[in-house]
This record gives C-alpha cells, structure tokens and sequence, in this order.
C-alpha cells in the first residue's frame, strides 16, 4: 500500500513548506530541531507533507517516535483551514507502528476535526486578547499586591546580556527543579535561547544582584513562558511575578495577541499560579498509540533526586532525559 505520508528529506523543501503552514509553534523550526540533533546522538527529526492537509515532524528516538520532544506543544501543521482528526490519527496509527506520541498546541484543533481533549491530563493557560486590555488590571488582587511587594524591594527586570547572568540564572532553574524531582535541561538550551531571535530572556535583580528570571518564546502573536528559575526568597516578594507583569506590559503595545503562562497537570498548584493571571485554561491533547507512563515517572531516582547535589544533577540528566518522553 502507497504511503500517505510522504517523507521530506531536503531542507529547503521542508523550509518552503513550513512557509505555507497556518500555525506553528517555536519548536517547529528546522534550527531547533538541528539543535537538538546535536545535543542528543539518540536523537533524530523526520519530516512529512500527510496528503497536502498537514505537515510532521517526529523526533525518532531508540524506542519511539515524538513531537516535539523537551517541550509543552508538539503537533502536526496544517496547510488547510479543516482538517478531519480522526482520518489523520487513522492514517498515522497505520503509517507508524512504533510508540509515537504527539501532544497538540489548543490552536491547532481550531484546524483538526473530531479530536476530543476532554480527558486531557495536562492543560496550558492562555491570556488571550491583550492587545486590548488593561495591562494594569490584569490578574486576580494578590498578583497586585506581589507586583508592588517587588517594586517596593527594589527588584527590577532587565535583558539578559551575558553567559555569566545566564549561568546564575540557570543554576535557579536546576535548584527549582531538583526541589520538584524533575530532570533538568542542559545549559546549552539556555545559550540556544539567548541566541534566538524569537526568544528572549528577562533577567529580574536588585542593584547588581540577578535573583532569578524567565525565558519567553515568540510565535505566531504569542509570548510563551517557557522556563525560569528564582532565589526563593526574592519569589515570596514577588519576582516571578513581577517579570510576567513586565513582559506583559512590553510586549501589549507590539502585535502579540496571546500571552501563554505556560503547561501544568491538571490540579496542580502551579497551575492556580497561572490561572489567578486571568488566563483561560485549554486541555492539551495527548494523541499516542501506546499506553503507560514514562519510565522514570516510578523510579527510585524519583525519591533521591532532591538529596543529589545540584552538579550532579546537571551532569545525569543529559542522559536520563531520553527516559523522559
């Protein structure tokens, strides 16, 4: 039987089709993909136009295909307004035998048909429509009451400028996540970010001291907060807080129209942080072939990790991440 997946193997072919399609996020660009191919060994991106309707890309790893791997949205990208899910996943569950696994963006089932995201375990927290709001009155009282506890304490934000500023705040990044039992990411994501010309990274301090900061992604009129880190005593006076007010009230006045806080699991009390913005909450559909968590989700790495020292961290979880996905 004559494939409907139609695999791309040129750059340029793949570049002038991604020019074409209606929604995509940052992560669905060829210098991110490439980047992670050289971050990774085990790791490697394919590309296909399914029936001129869709396109995807799948990161195929020893045991298993994903899009996109390290981040929130993976997704297929359609070149045509509606698409029928359900014909799709048909088609994909046929072409790809091995586990595959793709969580969509909300935005793109504004474009496929007939999924059902209702049983979602993750969900993201979108801002949508700031162009026209009250960048001032955003947010329940207690996300005023934290911003103004920031300014009171003399924390202000500015760009990151310089590897030394990225590695403090890197090194808030992995104390935060160690605290949670979570892999981190190596800094080498941190340096890709403060390359991109689509990401920026906002650093907050007091006087000459960085306490922490945020990185934010840009796509298709969103500013995505990807990751970030703080000094737990300049969080309880407000400096996450003060930085997504910041990069709210910059980014208004340009051609953003969605401001994203980001993915959590459903119930979680990081997702009540982002909700209190005033954000919307949209279920983040999971489509797979394949039942059960990842392998590390039951480990007894899960029970030590926050003992482990914070350079021994940085140095596994390189090579623990494949376990991940």
């Amino acid at each position: 039987m004559e494939s409907k997946f139609l695999k791309i193997n040129d750059k340029k072919e793949w570049q002038d089709l991604l020019a074409k399609v209606l929604f995509k996020t940052f992560f669905h660009s060829w210098e991110w993909e490439e980047f992670l191919e050289k971050e990774f060994k085990w790791l490697k991106f394919e590309h296909y136009n399914w029936q001129n309707k869709a396109l995807l890309s799948l990161a195929r790893t020893e045991n298993k295909l994903v899009s996109h791997p390290f981040c929130e949205y993976g997704g297929a990208l359609p070149l045509i307004q509606e698409i029928d899910g359900l014909a799709f996943q048909n088609d994909l569950f046929e072409e790809f035998k091995m586990p595959l696994k793709i969580s969509f963006h909300p935005y793109f089932l504004n474009y496929f048909k007939g999924f059902d995201a209702k049983d979602s375990l993750r969900e993201t927290y979108l801002l949508e429509g700031i162009s026209k709001l009250n960048v001032e009155t955003v947010g329940d009282r207690n996300r005023h009451r934290q911003k103004n506890k920031a300014l009171a304490s003399g924390l202000a934000v500015e760009k990151c400028q310089t590897e030394n500023d990225l590695k403090i705040l890197y090194d808030f990044y992995v104390r935060s996540l160690k605290k949670h039992k979570a892999l981190v990411y190596p800094f080498s994501f941190f340096k890709f970010f403060l390359s991109s010309p689509s990401a920026e990274i906002l650093l907050v301090k007091r006087g000459e001291k960085t306490v922490g900061g945020n990185v934010f992604l840009f796509y298709d009129k969103i500013v995505h907060s990807f990751l970030c880190g703080f000094d737990e005593k300049y969080r309880k006076l407000g400096a996450h807080t003060l930085v997504l007010w910041f990069e709210l009230k910059r980014k208004q006045p340009e051609v953003f129209e969605t401001f994203d806080f980001g993915a959590a699991k459903k119930g979680s009390s990081i997702g009540d942080f982002k909700n209190r913005w005033g954000a919307a909450v949209f279920p983040i559909f999971e489509l797979k072939n394949y039942a059960g968590e990842s392998k590390l989700k039951n480990s007894f790495l899960r029970d030590i990790w926050k003992y482990l020292p914070a350079p021994v961290i940085k140095k596994l979880s390189p090579r623990l991440l494949k376990h991940k996905l």
